[in-house]
């Protein structure tokens, strides 16, 4: 590890904390930047009142960044709060996933490792199987076990919503299942990317602990008798850590894309930034074919997303060239 003058040496890495820290503050100011609407049941919608009429407001004193129809009820969606409270909803879910991931990953590559044999042979092959399971099918498949629970518990599903927003209305059984009742309160598109990301992580830090294992601080504390939970959470993953630390920070801004990415196709998950581009997507093209008459349906919201995923690749950049300045080019994560 260089030392961290390195790291600021370096314009790019500025922009990545420029662009990560204002998210950051963003999402903890949203509180006082767009209070909550107690009567909304999205605390991340701000719902404007019928003047508006049926077209997109543009910016002005009641909306700053102008309001977008949902196609019901002639309501409205404030803008400037679906990206203030959506910054936060992301940073919250990118977070989770990517962390759990990481630490289930680089925990199953170090214990592995460690091993060794036929035991990790056949564990990275267990590694390799989930590699080939899409996260998109992983998606469909727990949100088609939860519906088919639900009818097979008496419960029964419908399609509700406005045209713009078409949601699936669930209603459960009297009596759910303990499953049921799990993947009720489990978003589905996060189960499904916990469940199929951790893999690269565990593949990565299994070879670095293949290599660590065999270094002479490592076999003396095997010699004095070190029990192997201690060796592996003491000596083997601080030290193999560094390229799990980096993928961790590229992860986090592309979890947040694909959830985003999901919701507009309409195949899972609960982004507001995702949620907002439905709501604006038939806005893109206004009269005459110009695409800049409604721009504020969709462009702030656009620019957000992209921003959040290049502040967190730069991130990671940064991270992978002050961590592993020897090893950057090989392991090209």
């Amino acid at each position: 590890m260089r030392n961290p003058k390195h790291f600021f040496s370096h314009w790019q890495n500025w922009i990545a904390l420029i662009l990560v820290g204002g998210f950051i503050l963003l999402a903890l100011t949203a509180p006082i930047l767009a209070p909550v609407n107690e009567k909304s049941l999205n605390p991340g919608f701000k719902f404007a009142a019928d003047p508006f009429g049926f077209l997109p407001h543009p910016p002005s004193a009641l909306a700053v960044l102008g309001t977008v129809p949902t196609g019901a009820a002639n309501r409205q969606i404030d803008i400037f709060y679906s990206l203030v409270w959506g910054t936060r909803s992301a940073l919250q879910f990118g977070l989770t996933v990517a962390l759990i991931t990481t630490t289930f990953g680089v925990v199953v590559g170090a214990f592995s490792a460690y091993i060794g044999g036929l035991t990790n042979n056949v564990i990275m092959r267990i590694t390799d199987a989930f590699l080939a399971f899409p996260i998109i099918v992983g998606v469909v498949f727990l949100q088609q076990l939860y519906l088919l629970m639900v009818q097979a518990g008496g419960g029964m599903f419908y399609k509700g919503g406005g045209q713009a927003n078409t949601t699936m209305i669930i209603e459960p059984a009297s009596n759910p299942s303990s499953i049921q009742l799990f993947l009720d309160k489990v978003d589905p598109v996060m189960l499904a990317i916990i469940l199929l990301s951790w893999m690269i992580s565990a593949r990565i830090t299994n070879t670095v602990v293949l290599q660590v294992k065999k270094a002479d601080f490592v076999v003396a504390s095997q010699a004095l008798g070190a029990s192997h939970p201690r060796i592996i959470f003491r000596h083997l993953i601080p030290n193999s850590i560094s390229p799990a630390i980096i993928l961790l920070a590229r992860d986090i801004g592309g979890i947040v894309l694909l959830q985003a990415a999901l919701t507009f196709i309409g195949i899972g998950g609960e982004s507001l930034w995702g949620q907002t581009l439905v709501l604006g997507r038939r806005w893109i093209i206004g009269p005459g074919g110009n695409f800049l008459t409604y721009w504020w349906t969709y462009l702030p919201v656009t620019i957000a997303i992209v921003l959040f995923g290049v502040g967190w690749n730069l991130l990671g950049d940064g991270l992978n060239d002050w961590l592993n300045p020897r090893s950057a080019q090989q392991l090209d994560l």
